[in-house]
């Protein structure tokens, strides 16, 4: 199907307009992946999604830019995450746990700045604001960026999100999920803005960020098998932060044999989950004789007190599935 016939079809699903823009990043990037050199593979956020998705052609070219920034470590006050769907933001903003950014980078006539970040768990949220004459797209427009220098050790990289324009220009949002086994209180995330609407260019930024205090619980004995015993399932740990839990979990296995399988630890909980924008990512894979070990976190946008969780992950069905384990959070 061509992409005109495509967008055809999409515009004819009814669908939330939020989800439409989180899902239309998705298409995209597929979109991107396709049209540019297979030099680094674009890795794709499993964000849940319920809306269709649509695509677009793009690409990319290095511009030498001018650059300038500064850093206030100061609370925000104020509204910064709410005209974005990310309720992690909107709540660490109401406990004054997001922290003021004015980094601004300026590439072929577009001026970008970033104006906000959280660092809460696993997940990183940042703001941004957008000058300069911008071309749109199907009625959109985009901006396209790459994480952690293309880090091949990292599950996700290069993405893709829609802004918004305002009054002074245009204002767009990101959301990392953190792809490191490892939590640091501090660190700083490399983000490279390739292109800003239709425009081509290369800002480039160092986002410091400080965890906000988070709480371990390390599970024992929390482990299964399938009835052949040659798929190990166990429940590591869970951490919580100011407004978001996940789950690190591993799978032990015969060596290459669901290597890429596993899409998603499922969960029944006897709480309410929140219906969108979970993560299920690889954070470590170990290899010793034959079998393989892979160590995979569930993000969950929500903070989850006093719930107890049923789990289980899903892998390719040439194996017969593990017997769910049951935790509980504090």
């Amino acid at each position: 199907m061509d992409k005109n016939t495509f967008s055809k079809k999409v515009n004819k699903v009814d669908v939330p307009k939020e989800d439409v823009l989180q899902a239309i990043k998705i298409g995209i990037s597929r979109a991107v992946e396709e049209q540019r050199p297979k030099k680094r593979k674009p890795i794709l956020k499993t964000w849940i999604m319920t809306a269709a998705a649509a695509g677009i052609l793009m690409s990319s070219s290095f511009i030498f830019p001018s650059f300038s920034r500064v850093l206030a470590d100061a609370p925000i006050i104020g509204g910064l995450y709410a005209n974005f769907n990310d309720m992690v933001g909107r709540s660490l903003e109401k406990q004054n746990l997001v922290k003021e950014l004015n980094q601004t980078y300026t590439s072929n006539g577009v001026d970008v700045a970033l104006t906000s970040a959280y660092y809460d768990g696993y997940l990183i949220g940042i703001t941004f604001d957008v000058k300069g004459n911008l071309q749109e797209k199907d009625g959109y427009y985009y901006a396209l960026y790459e994480l952690f220098n293309g880090d091949p050790l990292a599950d996700e990289t290069k993405e893709l999100t829609t802004m918004t324009k305002t009054k002074d220009g245009y204002t767009g949002h990101i959301r990392i999920v953190y792809p490191y086994k490892d939590l640091p209180k501090n660190d700083t995330i490399p983000i490279s803005f390739e292109e800003i609407g239709m425009t081509r260019g290369n800002w480039q930024f160092d986002v410091p960020v400080q965890q906000n205090p988070i709480e371990e619980y390390v599970f024992e004995n929390k482990e299964s098998t399938n009835p052949e015993g040659d798929v190990v399932f166990k429940v590591e740990s869970v951490i919580t932060g100011k407004a978001s839990t996940a789950i690190t979990y591993s799978v032990t296995y015969p060596k290459g044999e669901l290597d890429s399988s596993f899409a998603m630890l499922n969960v029944d909980s006897n709480s309410q989950l929140p219906m969108g924008g979970t993560s299920d990512g690889k954070i470590d894979q170990i290899t010793n004789g034959d079998k393989t070990t892979v160590v995979r976190k569930l993000v969950i946008p929500d903070l989850l007190r006093n719930t107890s969780l049923t789990v289980w992950p899903s892998y390719d069905e040439t194996h017969s599935p593990v017997e769910p384990v049951k935790i509980d959070i504090p």
